[in-house]
C-alpha cells in the first residue's frame, strides 16, 4: 500500500517535470538556431524535423532530471500535509521509501540506456544531416579528415581522408602506419575492410631499407565504418562506439559515459530521496531540485576535463556517480 501510494504521489510530478525539461531544452535549441533558421527562411516542416530528431537527446536529459523534480516535489507535499510525520508515528521506517523509488529509477535508467545506445545515435545522425542542409543547402559529404587510431599492440594508423566505399567498407587516402617494431608503411590509397587495412602499392620502410609492395593487409581490430561526418561520437550506436573504442583511445570516455549516465539516474534518484526525507520544510524542495541538478552538471563537466588526465582516462565518467553515491550512502545511514 505504501509503495503504491508513494509512486502515485511521484507519477504526476514526474510527468510534469519531464514536460517542463523538454520544453526548456527545446526552447534553448530553437533560440540558439533561430538566427540561422530565420536568415535562411527554413520551412516550418524542417524546423519540426529538427525538433523531432533532437527529441531522443532531449529525453535523455529530461527523464532523469524530471525524476529528481518528481521525488522532491512529491515528498514536499507529504511533508506539507504532515503525512510523513504520520507515517513515521505509525512505525513506518524512512528506509521503506527506498525500494519503490529505486525500482522506478532502475526502470528509467534502463530506458535512458537503451535510448543512448541506439535511438539517440540514429536520431542524432539525422539531426546533424538536416542541420547541415539548413546551413549549407547540401548534404554532408561523409568524408572524415585526419583520422588517427592507436590499436593496442599494433602501433599507430593514420589516414588523411576516410570515406564510405561504393562496395562497402571505407576508402583510405594518404595512409601511414607505424608498427611497434618501427616499420613504417605508407600508401596513397587503401581500403578498410573487415578487420584490416588493405594498402595498395605501399612503401615499407625499416631502418635504411625501403621496399615497394603491390599490396599488404595490416591487422585492424575494429569493424567501424564511417558513414557520415558528425560533430562527435553521439551519432554512433553503442556497438559502433565499442568497436571504435578498441582502436581510438578518445572514444573510450564517451563509451564509459553512456553507461555512467544510465547508472546516474539511479544515483540521482537515491540522493534526491534521501535529501527529501531529511527535509523539515516543504519550501526547500524547489531549491534542492536546482542544487542537485546543478551540482551533478558541474561534476559531469569536470569529468570530461579529467578524462584527459592519463592515469584517470575513461574512469572519470563515473565521477558524478561516485560523489553523489557517497553522499546518498551517508544520508541513508543517517536515516536509519
Amino acid at each position: 500500500m505504501l509503495k503504491r501510494y508513494l509512486l502515485r504521489e511521484v507519477s504526476l510530478p514526474y510527468l510534469l517535470g519531464v514536460l517542463l525539461f523538454i520544453g526548456l531544452i527545446t526552447t534553448d535549441l530553437l533560440s540558439s538556431l533561430s538566427g540561422a533558421l530565420l536568415a535562411r527562411g527554413t520551412p516550418l516542416a524542417d524546423v519540426l524535423l529538427l525538433v523531432l530528431y533532437r527529441l531522443p537527446y532531449t529525453l535523455g536529459v529530461a527523464l532523469p532530471l524530471g525524476l529528481v523534480f518528481a521525488i522532491l516535489v512529491g515528498l514536499a507535499r507529504l511533508i506539507r500535509d504532515s503525512e510523513l510525520k504520520a507515517a513515521y508515528a505509525g512505525g513506518v521506517a524512512p528506509l521503506s521509501f527506498l525500494p519503490p523509488i529505486l525500482a522506478l529509477a532502475l526502470l528509467v535508467g534502463g530506458i535512458v540506456f537503451l535510448n543512448s545506445a541506439w535511438v539517440k545515435p540514429w536520431a542524432q545522425a539525422r539531426f546533424e544531416k538536416k542541420l547541415y542542409q539548413v546551413y549549407y543547402g547540401t548534404e554532408p559529404s561523409g568524408v572524415l579528415y585526419k583520422q588517427g587510431y592507436a590499436p593496442p599492440g599494433l602501433g599507430v594508423y593514420y589516414a588523411e581522408r576516410v570515406y564510405p566505399g561504393p562496395e562497402g567498407g571505407a576508402v583510405l587516402e594518404a595512409v601511414r602506419v607505424v608498427e611497434p617494431s618501427g616499420v613504417v608503411w605508407s600508401a596513397e590509397r587503401g581500403r578498410w575492410v573487415e578487420r584490416s587495412w588493405v594498402l595498395e602499392r605501399p612503401w615499407r620502410v625499416e631502418g635504411a631499407s625501403v621496399e615497394h609492395w603491390e599490396r599488404v593487409a595490416l591487422p585492424f581490430p575494429a569493424r567501424y565504418r564511417p558513414r557520415v561526418a558528425t560533430r562527435g561520437y553521439e551519432g554512433l550506436t553503442l556497438s559502433e562506439l565499442r568497436e571504435l573504442a578498441r582502436v581510438d583511445p578518445k572514444a573510450r570516455f564517451p563509451l564509459a559515459r553512456r553507461y555512467a549516465d544510465a547508472a546516474g539516474v539511479v544515483v540521482l534518484a537515491w540522493l534526491a530521496l534521501v535529501v527529501g526525507l531529511s527535509l523539515r520544510e516543504a519550501a526547500w524542495a524547489f531549491a534542492l531540485v536546482v542544487l542537485l541538478i546543478f551540482g551533478y552538471y558541474v561534476l559531469w563537466v569536470a569529468a570530461a576535463r579529467l578524462a584527459g588526465v592519463g592515469a584517470i582516462g575513461p574512469a572519470a565518467a563515473w565521477l558524478p556517480n561516485l560523489v553523489y553515491g557517497l553522499l546518498a550512502a551517508v544520508g541513508t545511514v543517517r536515516l536509519r
